[in-house]
């Protein structure tokens, strides 16, 4: 039987796709290069750091990833959470944000490399009553990866212009 020229031109549409593989490989090197390679206030920012920073720098934009949901890190929207720009050196509960915890709000901290780290491990151990729900990583040089990607990219005057 010969196929017609549908199934023809079907056949050849599914062969001018790219396999799995290569979208896959698409893919990856997209996370890998983050927006760095597509703009966004992080270009500007791995310009001032050391090829080492930038590794770190990108492995914490990619733990990053959950803190979007609930937080606008480039400008000052709330979302569920608070805005971070202009996070380090800000008093925990002091931007301009409603859904504060009267814990937070009464804590005292300054957020810094330590106050972050210790809060973003255990949210409700570092400040109880706090009703941030979710946790970053558990520890080690993923939660230090973070701090450093956040650290930049929230206290960045390029960053918040965008």
């Amino acid at each position: 039987m010969n196929p017609t020229s549908q199934q023809i031109s079907a056949q050849a549409r599914i062969a001018s796709m790219p396999s799995a593989a290569a979208v896959f490989v698409g893919f990856a090197v997209l996370l890998i290069l983050g927006t760095a390679a597509c703009g966004g206030p992080e270009r500007e920012i791995r310009k001032t750091l050391s090829e080492g920073e930038r590794e770190v720098f990108d492995r914490g934009q990619r733990l990053s990833t959950p803190c979007w949901s609930c937080h606008d890190l480039y400008g000052e929207q709330n979302k569920v959470g608070p805005y971070l720009a202009g996070l380090y050196g800000r008093a925990a509960g002091s931007a301009q944000y409603p859904g504060y915890s009267k814990a937070i709000q009464e804590s005292g901290v300054i957020w810094d490399e330590g106050t972050l780290r210790s809060f973003l491990v255990d949210p409700g151990g570092f400040i109880p009553g706090t009703t941030m729900a979710a946790s970053g990583p558990r520890g080690g040089s993923d939660v230090r990866a973070l701090v450093f990607y956040l650290k930049h990219v929230t206290s960045n005057t390029v960053a918040r212009q965008n």
